[in-house]
This record gives structure tokens, sequence and C-alpha cells, in this order.
């Protein structure tokens, strides 16, 4: 088998896998489900993966790497600033809306080490991305030139941060998409010129049409 179709099996077992977590559960699916339901071999499996804790941890980059050179991020890269923060704001909702509650518990209680480190990944890449969509904006004249880019990401990133986790999930008062639609909104404001508000207010209008 050569290297391109290896990772193509392997992506191919990964896209079934997470049906599998997201049907039955992350803690409740063992590697001996995952053999008998995918009818593939435990020598098979082990080819790939060498534990759970390493399934899990490809799994979480797969996702993330899928989303991060796939056309949606190319496309969202083209838009200007004002933009792109608001068509990232209905991402999120809609990654944190398609979370299953009960997998993050599990993954954050019995895989804690590949959770910290999925969400320093993420980390890393949403203060990468925020950097130069803020850098954009302030070139293109949409974005101050005062605003404090590393105070800005890091409030911004921890408060998204926080709605991601599984506690806070499932204790909102609020549904997640208002509490998201409310922090790009006002994030959007403190940092745009007049020009950047007339961008904003088309946003706003067209969502409200």
């Amino acid at each position: 088998m050569t290297e391109s179709e290896l990772n193509r099996t392997k992506a191919d077992l990964l896209e079934s896998i997470a049906q599998l977590f997201h049907k039955y559960g992350l803690r409740s699916t063992s590697m001996d489900d995952i053999c008998t339901h995918l009818k593939i071999s435990k020598k098979t499996l082990y080819q790939y993966f060498s534990n759970k804790d390493d399934l899990v941890e490809q799994l979480a980059l797969h996702r993330e790497g899928t989303l991060r050179v796939g056309r949606k991020l190319e496309r969202m890269k083209k838009l200007d600033s004002v933009e792109f923060l608001w068509v990232m704001g209905e991402n999120i909702i809609k990654h944190l809306n398609g979370q299953h509650q009960m997998n993050l518990f599990d993954l954050k209680k019995y895989h804690p080490e590949v959770y910290q480190r999925i969400n320093e990944r993420n980390r890393e890449f949403f203060y990468e991305q925020l950097t130069q969509v803020i850098e954009k904006g302030i070139r293109d004249g949409y974005f101050r030139e005062d605003i404090d880019k590393q105070v800005q990401i890091y409030l911004f990133a921890k408060q998204i941060g926080f709605l991601g986790e599984p506690e806070v999930m499932s204790n909102m008062e609020y549904p997640i998409d208002v509490i998201i639609s409310t922090i790009i909104k006002n994030t959007i404001r403190s940092f745009v010129t007049p020009a950047g508000m007339e961008k904003l207010e088309k946003l706003l209008n067209k969502q409200k049409k």
C-alpha cells in the first residue's frame, strides 16, 4: 500500500469512527466495538492507532485539518475583515451546536492530556487567524490603528474558549447563537472605523431581512 493509499484509508476510518462516537458516545465505544462495527481486525486497527488516546487525538487532528485547509477557510480569507469576523461567528455557532456534549465531557475526563493538546492547538490557530484579520482590517481602513491586538485577541479567545467548555455548554441561560452573535457584534464594534461600522450595519440589515 502506498503512502497516499494509507492516508486515504486512515481518513475513511476516522470518518467512520467519528460517526460511531457521535452515535454511541466516546467513553462507551471501545476499540473492540470499533473493530466489530467496521468489520476490521484489531491488527488492522492498530496499524493506524496505537491506543484509544492516539485514535481520539488523530481524529481531532483530522477534523481540524479538514476545516483549516478546506475551501471554506480559503473563501473566508477573501472576505474583508468585518465580514471575516461575522462569518467566523456563524461557523463557531455551527461548530458548538454540532458538538456532542457527552463526548466533550468524556474527552475532558477520560483523555485529559489529549483534551489539553487539542485546546492548545486550537488556541494557537485562533490567535494566528485573529492576528491576521485585525492587521488586514487596519490596512484596509476598517479597523482602528490604536487597537491593542494582543489584549483584544486574548479577551475574545477567552470568551469563546470558555463557552466551549462542556460544563458551561450544559448550563447556558441563553441560546448559544445569541451569545456568540452578541460577542461578535460587540467585538467588531470595538474595532471599527466609520467605514467598518458601515460594513457592519449592512451585515446587520441583511440579517434582519
